[in-house]
């Protein structure tokens, strides 16, 4: 293991200490009033009907996107990103999908089941590779090839010039370029990106409501918000320059 370069604060009195403390919670709470006011504009998204007859493969067979919803209203699908070489489709998944995949216990499915929301992952790869993987790592969570259809393509997580344009959370690779994020389209095509979209549906009709792409994915939680509470934080170099910006 790497040795930590740690940056300590100073050390303060209980007092002192409490002053600071009590100061950020103000500023915690404005940011919880701002969360809670983005997720109402969230929710009143308009939403789109998807009309494009998506097949996926999984361990049941072929299964289109209603499917997926299991009979519950809502889906949350997350875009896992498969790793290639030289166009085919190597053993394993993105270790930063597969790391963010592993914190998913089965209790956060049966609270999402609650409340009509079925989860599942989906990735460009074969079935057969990510049943692999899938029994390897010991998940339960449902997974779902697009191999062979455009989902992928269509919610801008595969990138691949001689089908689409490049775009990616809403930006075409030029404005990347412009606001140095052209790094989303480095590499081989075509590659995968992570994302999340959220579906309802209404009777037989499946409607998309939202998508979200690069850190947008960390808004579920998991081990980074959970270090995003310590000292040390998630201990990457981008945290530094923002200190140092201060």
């Amino acid at each position: 293991m790497n040795a930590i370069q740690i940056d300590y604060s100073k050390v303060v009195t209980r007092a002192e200490w409490l002053e600071a403390r009590r100061s950020l919670l103000a500023k915690e709470k404005d940011l919880t009033r701002a969360r809670d006011r983005l997720n109402a504009d969230r929710r009143r998204l308009p939403m789109v009907e998807i009309d494009k007859p998506y097949v996926f493969e999984g361990p049941d067979g072929q299964a289109t996107l209603l499917d997926l919803f299991e009979g519950r209203h809502q889906l949350i699908v997350y875009h896992f990103m498969w790793r290639w070489k030289n166009g085919e489709p190597l053993d394993e998944g993105c270790p930063s999908c597969s790391a963010w995949t592993d914190e998913l216990t089965r209790g956060h499915l049966n609270s999402l089941r609650t409340r009509g929301t079925n989860f599942c992952l989906v990735s460009r790869a074969p079935l057969e590779k990510l049943t692999a993987f899938k029994k390897r790592m010991g998940w339960i969570l449902p997974w779902h090839s697009s191999f062979g259809s455009d989902f992928n393509y269509d919610f801008h997580v595969t990138q691949d010039e001689s089908i689409a344009p490049l775009e990616y959370n809403y930006k075409t690779k030029a404005e990347h370029q412009r606001d140095g994020t052209g790094y989303y389209f480095e590499g081989e095509q075509p590659f995968d990106l992570p994302g999340l979209s959220c579906f309802l549906r209404r009777g037989h009709k499946v409607y998309h409501t939202y998508s979200t792409y690069g850190r947008g994915g960390e808004a579920v939680g998991g081990s980074h918000y959970l270090l995003d509470l310590t000292a040390l934080g998630r201990q990457e170099e981008w945290e530094k320059r923002m200190k140092d910006d201060l």
